[in-house]
């Protein structure tokens, strides 16, 4: 079973590539008070929900949508298999 990395915030936690879906993703944004938010996948943002897709190893960012007005840095170089 894969797994995969999920970053809110200044929390991260491991899950099984299952339990990373869309509606995941949307309920973890709105537990840290997120209306509106982007994802990025790898250091990479996930510009469609059609296009969501996951592997295993992947590293998923959850961020404000305005991310690229504020000094925020994903780092990523790391953490990818």
């Amino acid at each position: 079973m894969g797994k995969v990395i999920l970053r809110v915030q200044s929390t991260e936690c491991s899950l099984p590539l299952e339990d990373l879906t869309p509606e995941r993703l949307l309920a973890e944004a709105r537990a840290v008070g997120l209306d509106e938010f982007a994802v990025m996948r790898n250091g990479k943002e996930v510009e469609n929900p059609d296009d969501f897709m996951v592997q295993d190893g992947d590293l998923f960012v959850i961020l404000p949508a305005d991310y690229e007005d504020v000094e925020i840095t994903v780092d990523v170089a790391n953490d990818i298999k």
